[in-house]
């Protein structure tokens, strides 16, 4: 029980953080170099959070 309702409150956390996302790199993805940054950042916090959720 106490995994689903952390699993529900991460993704509505997700939900948040892609409408932010969407809403910065609406503006600043015509520039590649900051496009490029973005995504950089994006997939090694992504790496990051998995590493650090799947610990046992």
């Amino acid at each position: 029980m106490q995994k689903l309702l952390l699993i529900a409150s991460f993704s509505e956390t997700i939900k948040e953080w892609n409408d932010k996302i969407n809403a910065f790199t609406g503006r600043y993805m015509d520039n590649a170099f900051i496009g490029g940054a973005v995504v950089i950042v994006i997939f090694a916090f992504g790496c990051w959070a998995i590493s650090y959720l799947t610990k046992k």
